[in-house]
C-alpha cells in the first residue's frame, strides 16, 4: 500500500510539477508578397504555454533544454502573375535551415496549402522561427500556422 501511494504521488508529481511547454500561433492576415529571406512572423498566439513564443518577432526561443516537435501549415494564393509559382518556407533553428516545406501553384491551380513536421532537439536558449524561401510569395492569413511543443 505504501508503494501505491509513493508511485502515486510521484506520477502526480512529474504530471503537475514538471515543465509544460507548447505554443500556437496563426498569421492573422495575409502577407500579399514576401522576400526572400524574410522572417515570417505569426503574431495571433492562441497558446503559449512556458511562454517561448514571441509574437512581436516570430521567434520561438526554448525555456528548456529537450527534444522539441514543430508543425507548420501554411496557405499560399497567387495575387498576380508576377508572382512566383513555388511557395517554400524554412524551419529555422539557430538561424539554419531545418526543415523545407514547399507547394507549387500553376496556371489552373492558384491556391493550395502545404504542411510539414518536424523534430528537433534544442538546448536552453536554442531560437527556431520561420523564413521565407521564395521571393515574392503570397502567405494566406487565417489558415496558415505554427505549433510546437516540448516533447520530453
Amino acid at each position: 500500500m505504501l508503494v501505491l501511494k509513493l508511485v502515486q504521488m510521484i506520477a502526480w508529481m512529474y504530471l503537475f510539477v514538471s515543465e509544460k511547454i507548447a505554443f500556437h500561433a496563426v498569421l492573422s492576415s495575409n502577407i500579399k508578397e514576401t522576400t526572400s529571406g524574410q522572417k515570417i512572423v505569426f503574431n495571433q498566439v492562441e497558446i503559449n504555454l512556458g511562454g517561448g513564443y514571441n509574437a512581436t518577432t516570430g521567434v520561438f526561443t526554448a525555456p528548456v533544454a529537450g527534444t522539441y516537435v514543430f508543425s507548420l501549415t501554411f496557405g499560399m494564393s497567387q495575387y498576380n502573375s508576377s508572382q512566383s509559382d513555388i511557395g517554400d518556407l524554412f524551419i529555422m533553428k539557430n538561424n539554419v535551415r531545418s526543415l523545407r516545406v514547399w507547394q507549387l501553384l500553376g496556371s489552373t491551380i492558384t491556391e493550395s496549402t502545404a504542411s510539414g513536421t518536424t523534430v528537433l532537439s534544442l538546448n536552453k536558449g536554442d531560437q527556431v522561427h520561420l523564413q521565407a524561401g521564395s521571393a515574392a510569395m503570397a502567405i494566406d492569413g487565417g489558415i496558415s500556422f505554427l505549433s510546437g511543443f516540448l516533447l520530453g
